[in-house]
């Protein structure tokens, strides 16, 4: 599918927009920004889109549009690709440490996603740029499958406690501070994503190499882990604010 095509797709819902500005919404100063990334209240076919602070609102709003696309078709099938490679010696401790992850997903259809969505809300945010808020309406909107639940001190249950539903399988990531927020939940997602892929260990990979010579004993370990992820949906986020701290709750099916 041609970058053209996204193009077309996304300014025709921006114009939409423009021309319908009272879906278009300054929240007050209680709101912050990860508040209003939340679509628990909606069904299952609602998404979130998020941009950031680019220089016209035009620019943003789009952006958050093909970012909530995109986590429509990574809801279909998410790819992991996982390498880690260690080096130690007795005498030295960890010598070298290399670290590869990269993640795909089928965007072919892009545009047809785009064009079948309905702008529900749009939020403009000074950290955040536009956080925007649409329907698939060519999905069946269903109940979520968690709802976060809340400690005596305000934090979510889930940092501590996986949840637990039939048929889905859960999993945590976390990320310090990016200058973007959009850049921080992304690095917390593809952490969640990433430990989900941990823990189906029948698709890890591992070569380790243990040698001693002149009683110092050398350990090199490489590990590959591949896997796919269906139903793949970052479904409650959170923000620690004495550790700095990004924490993303994602699932998937079983």
């Amino acid at each position: 599918m041609s970058v053209l095509k996204y193009v077309v797709a996304i300014s025709l819902l921006v114009v939409m927009l423009v021309s319908a500005c009272t879906t278009t919404k300054v929240p007050s100063a209680e709101e912050d920004a990860l508040s209003r990334l939340d679509v628990s209240k909606y069904s299952s076919n609602v998404y979130v889109g998020l941009s950031g602070p680019y220089s016209t609102q035009e620019r943003m709003v789009s952006e958050a549009i093909l970012s909530a696309a995109r986590s429509i078709h990574i809801k279909q099938a998410l790819a992991l690709d996982s390498r880690l490679v260690t080096s130690y010696r007795s005498d030295k401790g960890l010598q070298s440490f290399a670290k590869d992850e990269a993640a795909f997903f089928d965007d072919t259809a892009m545009a047809e996603t785009i064009n079948q969505l309905a702008i529900l809300e749009v939020h403009f945010d000074p950290e955040a740029g536009a956080v925007v808020i649409v329907e698939n309406t060519q999905e069946d909107g269903e109940d979520r499958i968690y709802e976060s639940e809340y400690n005596k001190e305000g934090k979510p249950t889930w940092l501590a406690v996986y949840p637990k539903r039939e048929g889905y399988r859960f999993g945590i990531g976390s990320a310090k501070r990016h200058y973007f927020l959009n850049n921080s939940l992304e690095a917390a997602d593809f952490a969640a994503a990433q430990n989900l892929l941990d823990l189906k260990t029948e698709h890890a990979y591992s070569i380790e190499n243990v040698t001693t010579k002149n009683e110092l004993m050398e350990r090199s370990l490489y590990q590959a882990q591949r896997g796919l992820l269906k139903g793949f949906a970052i479904i409650a986020r959170y923000y620690e604010k004495e550790t700095d701290t990004y924490w993303s709750l994602a699932a998937s099916l079983e």
